[in-house]
């Protein structure tokens, strides 16, 4: 069948699975991301153990870097989030240019078959892709959410916790940490 072959099906679904590939990275992007984020004491190996604690240079190097991730984080997302929405505007795209090659040949006798399965499988690529999609959209945005929720929770606590200067350290010793109520260490 003709349909199959056209090239706007395949544009479709060469849209489509790299939305869904792009997806799927954001979210292996944001888990990963929200394990660098988690302090030490509550991360899940215990083989990790008690380190030194972190001098104020390396807390800010690790705060600037989560920053920038977050920034690349929601670059991707909002790439794929718009070529979500895209694709069943691709699918009407398809259909369209199909159906008005159709009109061109209503004279003739034999029917379009091969154009009109064409603007059919056009449709049906965008809106397969598209609930896909959008289905992967829900659990990427809620991880992409938090991860930038714990980045600005990451900058207000170092701001708070160098921002007065009697808990400055002084070059080279480890920062001490002013501790909330009920905070722990």
């Amino acid at each position: 069948m003709r349909a199959l072959t056209d090239p706007l099906v395949w544009i479709i679904v060469a849209a489509g699975l790299g939305d869904l590939l792009l997806g799927w990275r954001i979210l292996k992007r944001a888990r990963w991301m929200k394990d660098q984020l988690s302090p030490r004491e509550r991360r899940a190996n215990p083989k990790e153990g008690r380190q030194r604690p972190l001098t104020e240079a390396q807390i800010r190097e690790h705060e600037d870097r989560m920053v920038d991730l977050r920034g690349a984080l929601e670059l991707r997302y909002s790439l794929f989030v718009n070529l979500t929405s895209i694709l069943p505007l691709l699918g009407m795209l398809g259909t369209v240019i199909a159906l008005i090659g159709m009109s061109g040949n209503m004279d003739a006798a034999e029917v379009p078959v091969d154009q009109f399965f064409s603007a059919l499988y056009t449709t049906a690529a965008g809106i397969v892709f598209a609930v896909a999609n959008k289905m992967l959209d829900s659990v990427v945005s809620v991880k992409v959410a938090a991860n930038a929720k714990e980045v600005d929770t990451l900058v207000e606590r170092n701001h708070r916790r160098f921002s007065h200067e009697a808990h400055r350290p002084r070059q080279g010793q480890p920062a001490q940490i002013p501790m909330q109520d009920g905070e722990r260490p």
